[in-house]
């Protein structure tokens, strides 16, 4: 194998994987949030800050190449309308949570479709049927 080849696959598999570590920490943010855990939703939004900055760096070095990866779940956009609608239905925890658990069920699908082997990399996610990322 080639080194470019080897570093596109590599580059590949790391974006999936902070894509899969993502949407992990939105379901904590929803549950810290559910439960009006301030601190521990600010903790994990600051994670979500060092993810996104991440992002930022790696789809930087992946748009050098031929191949361009629009993807909505890592547009500034994205992130603040998600945060916003969660936060606006806060005093209607019924639709919060239908809304959190399609949001949820969106990156999971995209996460998924994503994944080049995640098995070795993460564990359950809470809320998540067991499954890993």
């Amino acid at each position: 194998m080639d080194i470019d080849r080897l570093r596109e696959t590599e580059s590949q598999s790391l974006l999936s994987n902070i894509v899969a570590l993502r949407h992990r920490l939105f379901a904590m943010m929803d549950a810290a949030e559910e439960v009006m855990d301030t601190a521990g939703a600010q903790r994990v939004a600051g994670q979500l800050h060092r993810n996104f900055e991440l992002t930022g760096k790696l789809l930087g070095d992946l748009n050098t190449g031929t191949t361009i990866n629009n993807n909505v779940l890592v547009s500034p956009v994205y992130i603040e309308m998600r945060t916003e609608l969660v936060k606006a239905l806060r005093g209607f925890p019924d639709a919060r949570q239908a809304v959190a658990l399609v949001l949820q069920g969106l990156e999971t699908r995209f996460a998924d479709g994503m994944v080049i082997d995640h098995t070795y990399a993460s564990g359950p996610v809470p809320g998540n049927g067991g499954r890993g990322s």
